[in-house]
């Protein structure tokens, strides 16, 4: 088994025979905090206040023809955020920032729904905020 990351335990990244968990287009954005002070006559001139919270949002595909449980993975993802869980988001062995992360929001897009209601593939695109 390749683990690839980790959000806790809530969402392992992994790559095996069995069971195919990854994501896709992750982006990051980091950030400064600045005041701008008016000045007659002149332009605004910003100071440096200090470091803005980072955040970082990717896509997920699940697929049960790729050993994954799609409503499951669902249901973990929405406890986790209706539970206000905070974990550090490690990817290949390294943490992201310094500090822990919170899932702010996730789309959830039912790409194949089976004729029994089940999920057969659903593509979640999530949002994490640093947690300070």
């Amino acid at each position: 088994m390749g683990m690839i990351g980790n959000f806790g335990s809530r969402i392992v990244f992994e790559t095996s025979d069995r069971k195919i968990l990854t994501f896709s287009g992750l982006s990051q954005k980091v950030s400064g905090k600045y005041s701008k002070h008016s000045i007659i006559g002149q332009k605004d001139r910003p100071e440096f206040t200090g470091p803005g919270s980072r955040s970082v949002s990717f896509k997920i595909m699940l697929d049960v023809n790729l050993g994954i449980r799609p409503q499951d993975i669902i249901e973990n993802i929405e406890d986790a955020i209706e539970q206000g869980e905070v974990e550090y988001l490690v990817i290949g062995g390294k943490p992201i920032g310094k500090n822990r992360f919170y899932i702010s929001s996730v789309s959830e897009a039912m790409d194949v729904v089976l004729s029994n209601g089940g999920i057969a593939r659903a593509t979640l695109s999530i949002t994490m905020e640093e947690y300070i």
